[in-house]
C-alpha cells in the first residue's frame, strides 16, 4: 500500500511498532483510524488493548510498562486534554 498523503500507511506504522519491539498497543478506537485497527487485530506480535477513555490509556500503559512490556498509546489528539 502506498503512503497516504499527510501520513503513513497502516502497514508502515505496524512495521515501525515491530521494529521498536512494541508489545502492546493501548488504544481508544475511532472511526478515522478503523483501517489501522483492522490490521492491528491481525498482527500476532502485538497485543491490542482497547480502552473507553483517554485517561485510562495512560494508566494501562504505565502498568504494562512496570510489568516489563513495551506499550504505545494511540489516541486522537483531541482526546489528549482528557487524558490527564
Amino acid at each position: 500500500m502506498a503512503e497516504i498523503e499527510g501520513g503513513f500507511s497502516p502497514e508502515t506504522i505496524i512495521n515501525h511498532l515491530k521494529a521498536n519491539n512494541v508489545t502492546h498497543v493501548v488504544w481508544l478506537p475511532d472511526s478515522e483510524t478503523n483501517f489501522l485497527y483492522v490490521l492491528l487485530q491481525e498482527e500476532p506480535s502485538l497485543d491490542l488493548i482497547t480502552v473507553s477513555r483517554e485517561g485510562q490509556a495512560f494508566s494501562t500503559a504505565a502498568g504494562l510498562s512496570v510489568g516489563g512490556a513495551k506499550p504505545v498509546i494511540l489516541i486522537q489528539n483531541t482526546g489528549l486534554m482528557e487524558s490527564g
